[in-house]
């Protein structure tokens, strides 16, 4: 099946490496991942136009070459990629071989994806003396088994590392350390921020009321910060459908269009037998000591009841803006309390 051997042409990992890869396939990738510091990846595919109609890729060819650090693990070496993500039924291992300087193994199954159900290999190959692993996904119509594993040979020949890149690995294992110094300045400035504005001592779980504003501080998944204004309450039976019950309306302006808050508009209201908190814009419900504030003042079943907050995640914060300083929220409230006076930001009910 002469006709069916992938043309290999060269292409740059980088300034790291060079290596002869499909012509068939495209870059897409490079770079490395704090989840495997012992490697640099860089991806290549190959798509199926039709099959990639529906909610992914489909792909004949999907190739992973990774440049592995120096000190790399054996551990290291067999793990995938963490991008490859292609599954296969019923994968079984059909062949494990030496070539070259390093090994091969390939298991065989069925591709599936959207509309795609090809019989498909993968072949991933180690050479720990090349400092080199390619996971290379190949269709069966494109690659077939012989003509794969000979052009994996001539892959793993052609590549050779032009530049090592040491500084690039070392900014890679050193990266998880400057993202959790990152992290602590910015937890560091949001609690001193909010302590200087009143809003302390935080702790999970209490929250401090000052100026109208409650204010709770979260660490346990994330450090988070919520403000909550509470606006009022709006008399709409229990009884009443969910449907028809109050809720925030869009605000548009004279121009007709939406106007965005800095915060969001939710709810609590007794439905179905219980308490529910919602908000209209799938933001954060009030955090666990605020809502415990509004369980033990909001009783009345036949009320709904509404809040406007906002939730800061913390170390998410792309800038200091909203760390530094909370007028960007207080700011704000005078112009939602009006729209609530006016009967603008709700509708239905009484």
């Amino acid at each position: 099946m002469i006709f069916s051997q992938p043309r290999l042409v060269e292409r740059r990992l980088a300034d790291a490496a060079v290596i002869r890869v499909p012509r068939a396939t495209k870059e897409v990738y490079k770079g490395g991942d704090d989840r495997q510091p012992g490697r640099i990846v860089f991806a290549f595919e190959d798509t199926y136009f039709w099959g990639s109609i529906g909610p992914g890729m489909a792909y004949k060819q999907q190739l992973y070459v990774s440049v592995m650090a120096s000190d790399a693990t054996d551990a290291e070496y067999e793990a995938y990629p963490h991008l490859y993500r292609l599954s296969y039924d019923k994968r079984t291992t059909v062949r494990k071989q030496t070539v070259g300087s390093g090994t091969l193994t390939v298991s065989a199954g069925r591709y599936q994806q959207n509309t795609m159900n090809e019989p498909s290999h993968t072949f991933a190959y180690v050479d720990r003396a090349r400092r080199l692993q390619i996971v290379w996904h190949a269709a069966e119509k494109a690659v077939d088994l012989d003509d794969g594993i000979e052009a994996i040979g001539r892959m793993a020949a052609s590549f050779r590392i032009v530049r090592d890149p040491v500084a690039r690995f070392a900014e890679i294992r050193d990266r998880p350390r400057k993202e959790a110094a990152e992290a602590g300045r910015k937890v560091a400035v949001a609690r001193g921020m909010l302590e200087r504005a009143g809003y302390g001592p935080l702790e999970p779980g209490k929250p401090v009321l000052e100026n109208d504003v409650y204010v709770e501080w979260m660490a346990d998944p994330e450090p988070r910060f919520q403000l909550v204004v509470l606006l009022g309450q709006v008399r709409s039976s229990a009884t009443v459908r969910p449907i028809e019950r109050p809720r925030p309306v869009r605000l548009t302006g004279p121009d007709g269009k939406t106007v965005e808050l800095v915060g969001t508009v939710g709810w609590r209201e007794f439905a179905d037998g219980t308490w529910e908190l919602s908000n209209d814009e799938n933001d954060y419900i009030p955090m666990d000591g605020i809502a415990a504030v509004l369980a033990a003042t909001q009783t009345d079943p036949d009320m709904v009841y509404f809040y406007y907050s906002a939730t800061v995640r913390v170390e998410h914060e792309s800038d200091d803006t909203r760390i530094n300083d909370v007028r960007w929220f207080l700011n704000s409230v005078p112009e939602v309390r009006r729209l609530w006076r006016e009967g603008k930001l709700v509708k239905g009910g009484a």
